[in-house]
């Protein structure tokens, strides 16, 4: 398994993962509604901090490969907003929907926290999650995160409770 910058030979791949999501009423990031040749140039955007909507920093998108297939994405964020701080944090990930519970998750964050530290050069990250996405809780507790706190954070009018966590680097 590789961590890699996404190209187009693990598009069709990601594609098929994407809608595996959607039949399965997962939400993502994915960047499915972007022309296929645009796709690449907003990720490379992103990476270098350009033509970034408002509010937003600049980010690696990352995919999760073995052979040909896609199994995941992770998003590091190479500073955090106020907002960031409170959900969302330096790094973001979601594994294939056909590929859940298989440890691949620890695996990616493993590899992310690897790359954030390398070639980033972060000292520390927050991760955040769902308090009650006791899966993704695991994951980032197994990678070193330690719990620093939980806050409720309000999300299309709704009251979530999320988890923060610090990973020192």
């Amino acid at each position: 398994m590789e961590l890699v910058i996404p190209s187009k030979k693990y598009y069709q791949s990601y594609v098929s993962a994407i809608d595996e999501y959607r039949r399965h009423n997962v939400t993502t990031y994915d960047f499915l509604d972007v022309n296929i040749c645009d796709i690449f140039q907003l990720i490379e955007d992103y990476r270098n901090g350009n033509n970034l909507p408002e509010g937003y920093v600049k980010g690696t998108y990352l995919w999760l490969t073995e052979g040909d297939e896609f199994l995941g994405e992770v998003s590091i964020r190479h500073s955090l907003t106020d907002s960031l701080l409170r959900i969302g944090g330096n790094i973001g990930y979601g594994v294939r929907f056909s590929r859940w519970n298989e440890g691949l998750g620890t695996v990616m964050l493993s590899k992310a926290l690897i790359y954030a530290k390398d070639v980033i050069r972060l000292d520390r990250v927050l991760i955040t999650c769902n308090d009650n996405n006791y899966g993704s809780a695991r994951v980032i507790e197994k990678n070193g995160g330690q719990l620093q706190d939980k806050i409720i954070n309000t999300i299309d009018g709704i009251e979530r409770l999320t988890r923060r966590y610090w990973i020192e680097l």
